[in-house]
């Protein structure tokens, strides 16, 4: 799996940076799952940088929904740090650009 915390996350400030390389599909999202959970209750803001993404589907688009409703309930904030062509390609396919904010948090 190629999901990476950036040196620069901290808990103490409460965010994490993660980093997705390769691909977001349903090969890979349980186990990418399974490691953004574990880093929920240890973070306030999350940035995810799909910009190294090869290849995703609609498995990892809806990685990415249930990550934002579950960080909106939480009332923790979510961004798209920076998307790859292939994410943004596949976000404005389904109309859901918009959904996904990309750069600084609000």
């Amino acid at each position: 799996m190629a999901l990476n915390m950036k040196a620069d996350s901290n808990s103490p400030e409460g965010l994490c940076r993660l980093v997705v390389e390769e691909e977001m599909t349903i090969y890979v999202i349980e186990s990418m799952k399974q490691a953004i959970n574990s880093l929920l209750d240890s973070y306030d803001c999350f940035e995810l940088d799909l910009s190294g993404v090869e290849e995703i589907d609609t498995a990892g688009i809806q990685l990415l929904f249930a990550l934002e409703r579950e960080l909106k309930r939480r009332n923790k904030t979510f961004k798209l740090n920076a998307v790859s062509s292939e994410v943004t390609k596949l976000l404005n396919t389904y109309g859901i650009g918009e959904r996904f904010p990309i750069g600084d948090i609000a």
